[in-house]
């Protein structure tokens, strides 16, 4: 297995969340192009806070729903709607679990938006656009392009690990960019010891320079 250096790997990794990134707000937008720039900017605030924290974000939403911006007016108006809001659990019902449910919905979307990006661009050129670019591609341990079987697994387990991912954020009530991390450190730490990211090991393929191939078409 010929050794990609370290910055070659990391550079087509950042390019393809970039690409990533920006087709998942063009579909969110798509999907809903009035009222998804401000979930997308709500659920950017949400990024560092805890599943615990729903609920007062749910309250957040019935008092900003009575009250309006009214709230904003003063430290001492937002005590006093919330003492008020508190005391009518009927008004902070029709949000309750709101939070939740945007949260779960755009981030199932950025799940299948890479489950998508990764299988057809694998498909098509057997490495995902950033790997392309970057002149590598991804071979099986054989040393043969990788084959549809094998890079259906490959997407399939990405998107069981994030999945997994995501219901361990859940379990253990910790925000986004702690998840994110995690996610990074369990998948890609074997990548500075093996060469190889826990994808790769699990579905016996590797990520290597496009010119060894001898396959003349995916040169």
């Amino acid at each position: 297995m010929e050794k990609i250096s370290f910055m070659r790997r990391l550079s087509s990794s950042l390019i393809d969340k970039v690409l990533i990134l920006v087709l998942f707000i063009i579909s969110a937008l798509c999907i809903s192009p009035y009222g998804m720039p401000s979930h997308l900017g709500s659920y950017y605030a949400l990024l560092d806070a805890a599943p615990s924290s729903y609920p007062s974000q749910d309250t957040y939403k019935a008092m900003h729903s009575v009250y309006g911006n009214t709230i904003y007016e003063s430290t001492e108006k937002w005590v006093q709607c919330h003492k008020e809001i508190l005391k009518k659990p009927e008004l902070i019902a029709p949000h309750k679990g709101e939070t939740l449910s945007w949260d779960l919905q755009i981030t199932g979307l950025f799940i299948i938006v890479n489950f998508i990006y990764y299988l057809l661009w694998e498909w098509i050129f057997r490495a995902s656009l950033g790997k392309f670019l970057c002149g590598l591609t991804v071979a099986s341990d054989n040393n043969q392009p990788t084959t549809e079987k094998e890079i259906i697994k490959r997407c399939f387990l990405l998107l069981l690990l994030m999945i997994a991912a995501v219901g361990l954020r859940f379990t253990f009530d910790i925000n986004y960019y702690m998840t994110i991390l995690l996610f990074f450190l369990i998948v890609d730490t074997s990548v500075i010891i093996k060469g190889k990211s826990l994808i790769d090991i699990m579905t016996s393929t590797y990520i290597t320079k496009r010119k060894i191939y001898k396959n003349e078409n995916l040169k």
